[in-house]
């Protein structure tokens, strides 16, 4: 097969390396975040996709994103593709290389045979692929061009894939700079609060939203005793702890300002959301943070949680559910810190 820009056929580990410090290593888990579940860069990803299907004449394209131990296909375009573990996918093999990734045809290069999408539907044979960076530098995922008969690029269907990763890696960039606190790497106030009510909107009937609070105890204190430097550097290792908790369960995390984080936890139930605030609440008082203006002698978090179950009447009322969680935090902060209250 000869891919060319007529062609308008519809169709029926080598490790990355790890981030440098901490603080990468938040943001790349933000980025993830974000692309899973971000609508502006779904809408960039669905004419990246298109535009190189009608330049390449594959029968699918699409954008894969990877986490450890999956490759997630978005933006699908000529067929919906199913789930796939990384270790058994094209794009793990795609994103090793920092140039464009070519296999002509899968069926006569042996590195490719337990591959599942050349073994299975679609069988896949064609296969290009370009690696696409987050803006700290970490390989998120890959655009891919596939087709079930062999095939080839010329010099112009090469350059689209170059041209499109520019402008994906671009907007996402300029979307990440809108939607993530600098300082701490979690979402800023503005698009936590979006995302919330779009969430809370898109909720089913019956549904249980988790709202949170939570606090840093005796921060001012910590800044007057340290500095605001110090005191920075704090506020990122507690987001780095929420962070780790939103990647571990359906949870948005955000930083309300100043000492303040928000979480939504989406499909909450009571004896879960309260043990995963427990644990978080643990991680920051496990990172031993010194702090010598409170009497605890390190950096804790007080939190402050509601549930609210998606009713008619409920739906409109998402603040309500964070009233609520502040009301929880108050009662928290009174009755001596360092503790979860549930509304």
């Amino acid at each position: 097969m000869q891919l060319a820009y007529s062609n308008d056929r519809l169709a029926s580990r080598m490790p990355i390396e790890p981030p440098a410090t901490g603080e990468a290593e938040v943001e790349s888990s933000v980025i993830e975040w974000l692309l899973h579940d971000d609508q502006v860069m779904r809408e960039c990803f669905t004419h990246a996709a298109e535009i190189l299907k009608s330049v390449t004449g594959a029968a699918i394209t699409a954008i894969v994103l990877l986490d450890e131990e999956h490759e997630h296909y978005r933006a699908e375009v000529g067929m919906a593709m199913p789930l796939v573990t990384r270790a058994c996918s094209l794009a793990d093999y795609a994103v090793r290389d920092a140039d464009l990734f070519v296999i002509e045809d899968a069926h006569h290069d042996h590195r490719f045979r337990e591959c599942m999408l050349v073994r299975r539907h679609p069988f896949v044979r064609f296969y290009a692929a370009i690696a696409l960076r987050a803006p700290n530098g970490e390989i998120v995922g890959a655009l891919c061009a596939m087709d079930p008969s062999p095939g080839r690029l010329d010099a112009g269907q090469r350059g689209v894939f170059y041209h499109l990763r520019a402008m994906i890696e671009n907007d996402l960039k300029m979307r990440t700079a809108t939607a993530i606190d600098p300082l701490t790497q979690l979402y800023n106030r503005r698009f936590l609060l979006d995302s919330i009510a779009r969430r809370w909107k898109e909720a089913q009937e019956g549904d249980v939203m988790g709202s949170v609070v939570v606090d840093v105890d005796w921060f001012k204190q910590y800044n007057d005793t340290y500095g605001h430097q110090a005191g920075d550097q704090c506020l990122r290792k507690v987001a780095s702890v929420m962070q780790a908790a939103a990647d571990n369960e359906r949870i948005v995390a955000g930083r309300m300002g100043g000492e303040e984080f928000g979480l939504l936890v989406l499909q909450a139930r009571a004896f879960e959301l309260e043990d995963t605030l427990e644990a978080l609440r643990r991680g920051v008082a496990d990172l031993a943070i010194e702090h010598g203006a409170s009497p605890l002698g390190i950096v804790t978090v007080s939190v402050g949680a509601s549930l609210t179950r998606i009713t008619e009447s409920s739906r409109p009322a998402h603040r309500d559910g964070f009233a609520s969680a502040d009301q929880a935090l108050y009662r928290s902060k009174h009755s001596g810190r360092n503790r979860v209250t549930m509304a």
